[in-house]
């Protein structure tokens, strides 16, 4: 049985710079029906780093899932890169790339991530969840 407040959407992303904005548009348009705007800003900049990701380092496609089970809220991306995400070596505070998944790190209350093997999909699937509401 399954609890009516849970829910799921996924939404399909094309390679493309543009998908990082849909992506937040699509992300603050769900949080908000489902009246959970206290965890909007949060899980905005987590969904961005989590699709910019995917764009940077990923020859293809993308996919963003928003889960919400229980108290949790799941963002996850699939992308077509089997490469692990990886957090960046420290440097100085003026360093402007290679901060997204210290952001997630930080952000987050848990994430992971996994590959995906043949036949379909190949590549791997980063996650962040946030508790709340």
């Amino acid at each position: 049985m399954t609890n009516e407040d849970d829910w799921e959407y996924g939404i399909n992303l094309p390679h493309n710079p543009l998908a990082v904005g849909v992506a937040r548009g699509a992300l603050r348009l769900i949080l908000r029906a489902h009246g959970l705007g206290e965890l909007l800003v949060t899980a905005e900049l987590l969904a961005s780093e989590l699709v910019t990701n995917a764009h940077v380092h990923a020859p293809g496609p993308s996919c963003l899932r928003v889960k919400r089970s229980g108290k949790w809220l799941r963002l996850s991306v699939w992308d077509t890169s089997g490469e692990p995400p990886r957090l960046p070596p420290p440097c100085g505070p003026d360093r402007e790339e290679g901060r997204g998944m210290e952001i997630v790190e930080e952000l987050a209350d848990r994430w992971g991530h996994y590959a995906l093997g043949t036949p379909v999909p190949r590549g791997k699937l980063v996650w962040c969840e946030l508790g709340g509401g």
